[in-house]
C-alpha cells in the first residue's frame, strides 16, 4: 500500500456489517483511518456524523439509497466521495420509490457484490461495479461432518420469518421428519414440526456450522449473503434461492423438498457430501487479503 495517499473513511449503513468491516480494515490497514457510525438507529451517532464529516475523505455506505439522507446531503455539500454498496433489500426499496434523488444517482459511486444485483440496478439506470466487503480468514477450519442422518442449518430473521422462508422450511421439515433442521435468528412462529429446532439469536456460530452438513437460505429477495459465503467456506452444501456458483439453486418449496431428498440419499449411500469446490471458491475470491486490498485501493484512488 506504499505510495497511496492517506485517507479517512467514514463507514455507515447496516450497523452489523459496518462495524465488522471497520474492525477488519483497522486490523488489515494501519495507514488509513476508519470510523464507523450507526446513523440508522443511534441518535448520538447521527449527531457525531455531522461533526465527523468535514474531516473525512470518503463516506462508504453498506446500503444504497435514493431517498433523502442528511449524511449524504452534507457529504455532497462538502464535496466528499460517496460510495454506496447495494446489498439487496435496498434495491427493492429503491425500485418502489417515486421520488428518486437524482444527485445520489449521478454523483455517488455505486457498487454491489454480485451479478444479479448488478442487473437489477441497471433498471434504475445505475451502473454498479462489483466490489465485495465480506472477507474470510483462510485459517477458518472446515471439519467434515460424518453424521448418519442429514442436519440442515438455516438463518431466519426474527419478526421477518415469512420473508426468510419460514413457511417453506416447515413444509420441507414435515416431508422429511428424519432430517434435523437447526434454525438461528428466530425463536419460531406458532406450532411447527418437532424436527425444527429454533435457537434464537446466536453470537457464536462455530458449533452450529460444525454440526451441519448442509445450510439453507430461501428468501424472497437477496443480495450476496454472508451466511451463504461462510457456509461454502466451511464446506457445506448450500440450498439457496439465488443462483450462486457451487450452491444448489431452488425456487420453490417443492424444489427444496426434492434437493433435501437427494442429499439424504447421498448420505445413506455413504457419501460425506463435503463441498470442497465451494470452500475453494470462497478461499480464492473472498479471502481477507484480496477483498480488503481491493477496498483500500478503491478508497485511496
Amino acid at each position: 500500500m506504499s505510495g497511496q495517499k492517506k485517507v479517512k473513511v467514514l463507514i455507515v449503513g447496516l450497523p452489523l456489517f459496518a462495524q465488522q468491516l471497520k474492525k477488519d480494515l483497522e486490523a488489515f490497514d494501519r495507514v488509513n483511518k476508519y470510523y464507523c457510525l450507526d446513523t440508522y438507529y443511534n441518535r448520538k451517532d447521527r449527531i457525531k456524523a455531522f461533526f465527523r464529516l468535514p474531516f473525512v475523505d470518503v463516506v462508504y455506505s453498506i446500503n444504497g439509497s435514493l431517498s433523502k439522507s442528511k449524511v449524504f446531503d452534507i457529504a455532497f455539500l462538502l464535496k466528499k466521495r460517496v460510495m454506496m454498496t447495494w446489498v439487496g433489500t435496498d434495491v427493492t426499496k429503491a425500485k418502489k420509490e417515486s421520488n428518486k434523488n437524482q444527485q445520489y444517482l449521478e454523483y455517488s459511486e455505486h457498487y454491489c457484490e454480485v451479478e444479479w444485483i448488478q442487473q437489477e440496478l441497471k433498471e434504475l439506470k445505475i451502473n454498479a461495479k462489483i466490489q465485495n466487503f465480506f472477507n474470510f480468514k483462510s485459517t477458518i477450519e472446515a471439519p467434515i461432518v460424518t453424521k448418519p442422518t442429514l442436519t440442515i442449518l438455516t438463518y431466519i430473521s426474527k419478526n421477518r420469518e415469512e420473508y426468510y422462508g419460514w413457511n417453506e422450511l416447515c413444509f420441507v421439515a414435515e416431508q422429511h421428519p428424519d432430517v434435523s433442521f437447526t434454525v438461528v435468528g428466530t425463536d419460531g412462529v406458532g406450532k411447527y414440526p418437532s424436527n425444527v429446532h429454533c435457537l434464537g439469536w446466536q453470537k457464536d456460530m462455530n458449533q452450529h456450522f460444525n454440526n451441519a452438513q448442509c445450510t439453507m437460505r430461501f428468501v424472497e429477495h437477496d443480495g450476496l449473503s454472508g451466511f451463504v459465503l461462510e457456509s461454502l467456506l466451511r464446506g457445506k452444501q448450500v440450498i439457496y434461492s439465488e443462483p450462486l456458483i457451487h450452491c444448489i439453486h431452488v425456487n420453490s418449496k417443492e424444489a427444496i423438498n426434492q434437493q433435501v431428498g437427494q442429499l439424504k440419499q447421498r448420505i445413506q449411500n455413504g457419501e460425506t457430501i463435503f463441498n470442497q469446490e465451494g470452500r475453494d471458491y470462497v478461499l480464492a475470491n473472498f479471502n481477507t487479503q484480496t477483498v480488503l486490498t481491493n477496498l483500500v485501493t478503491n478508497f485511496t484512488k
